[in-house]
């Protein structure tokens, strides 16, 4: 008896245990890393400025009306305009990484800088609190 109620337990717990392990491993492999360091060398080649320390998790929250697709976007091919694709987001890099400067599409720097600036700029002349830097050293700061 003892060794039947001694099995129930186990199977109890490899029943409920297993999913809610499974889970906590899917979560974290899909997770965003909070900080990315954009310092792409093997792009840019040696850098003149400081790296750019990028924060997902404060952009994402600052976007939450624009969404992913401010940043993630791929061209439609009928209509030529940026979209935004769930389940197809891509690291800037991936598209705008490995092409030179007079390629299509915009080249990694000009993307960052393009988007980044001009984001910042909206959202300073809206008075926003969270509109981020806006100079070159504010966002390329020396460690």
């Amino acid at each position: 008896m003892k060794h039947k109620n001694h099995l129930l337990w186990i199977s109890i717990l490899l029943m409920v245990g297993t999913p809610l392990l499974g889970s906590t491993f899917l979560t974290d492999s899909f997770a965003q890393e909070d900080i990315y360091i954009l310092a792409h060398e093997n792009i840019f080649g040696k850098l003149r400025r400081p790296p750019v320390m990028f924060s997902h998790e404060g952009h994402a929250d600052t976007l939450e009306d624009e969404g992913c697709g401010a940043c993630h976007h791929l061209q439609d091919e009928e209509s030529g305009r940026l979209v935004y694709v769930e389940g197809e987001e891509l690291s800037c890099w991936e598209c705008h990484g490995l092409k030179k400067e007079t390629q299509m599409p915009t080249s990694l720097q000009k993307a960052y800088h393009g988007s980044c600036t001009v984001c910042h700029r909206e959202l300073k002349k809206q008075k926003r609190p969270d509109s981020g830097p806006t100079t070159c050293g504010e966002c390329h700061v020396k460690q």
